[in-house]
């Protein structure tokens, strides 16, 4: 069995939620509040007997070391795979960072050509139409340390792709290898995050988890959230997103079988 773990950020006042999905069904099983490691703790205690926890092979989640303490007690034999979404939500941050710096480094119509870039840089150039993609190329023609870095966060992606851990490990270190001569001290500082948690990035060769489908269970968590306006009794909005799973399966259902 696979299992998903991950946090949904619910404003100042509710702090965050923590979501447990079944990966082979796409369905939440578990609502917890906040994102402490005796918030996971409570779910493999009160949830699940000793022999379901020994059936649980691979469990993806993002690089929040509380989670990973907490399932590594109690599911030793689990495999972690860490989020690819999440770890190119830091490589977007890295971009921003030098977007940021650059747009307070430079003056004048430089500035004006940064400013308000941030979403577009954020996007992946295969989701961009030609203006913005024309917009893009402006910008990377006149600032090289920009273009480096969305270059540099675009090529990461690539390294999901690889179904051999050396192979992925040697596109790695390439990877890294280019940071020498940048001079970009954000991908730096990812780079360092990525080998501390080299692990359970490669484990994604071994196991292949779908990172979609956390991020499927979280978007449809939100959607309820905001018709609702909140919900303080978490039993109750867990049988709406199960619910809410179990139409949308029925419905793929019914599609492949016309």
């Amino acid at each position: 069995r696979q299992m998903g773990v991950d946090e949904i950020y619910l404003g100042k006042s509710q702090k965050f939620l923590t979501v447990v999905s079944n990966l082979e069904t796409g369905e939440p099983l578990w609502f917890g509040r906040e994102r402490k490691e005796e918030t996971l703790d409570e779910f493999f205690r009160s949830e699940l007997s000793p022999l379901r926890r020994n059936r649980i092979e691979a469990a993806c989640v993002d690089m929040w070391e509380p989670f990973t303490k907490s399932i590594l007690r109690w599911v030793p034999q689990c495999r972690i795979v860490y989020d690819k979404f999440h770890v190119m939500q830091h490589a977007g941050h890295a971009v921003d960072e030098v977007r940021r710096e650059e747009f307070f480094r430079k003056g004048g119509r430089m500035r004006g050509v940064v400013k308000g870039k941030r979403w577009l840089l954020l996007t992946r150039w295969t989701n961009l139409d030609s203006r913005k993609r024309q917009l893009l190329n402006e910008l990377f023609r006149l600032n090289r340390r920009v273009m480096k870095a969305y270059l540099l966060k675009e090529s990461l992606d690539r390294l999901w792709t690889y179904t051999y851990e050396g192979a992925a490990l040697r596109y790695l270190n390439g990877w890294i290898d280019q940071l020498r001569w940048q001079r970009l001290k954000p991908f730096q500082k990812l780079a360092e995050m990525l080998l501390r948690h080299l692990e359970g990035i490669l484990n994604y060769c071994r196991v292949k988890v779908p990172f979609g489908v956390v991020e499927a269970v979280n978007g449809n968590i939100k959607a309820l959230l905001r018709r609702g306006r909140g919900y303080k009794d978490l039993r109750y909005l867990l049988l709406k997103a199960q619910r809410m799973a179990a139409v949308k399966t029925e419905f793929l259902v019914l599609q492949k079988a016309a």
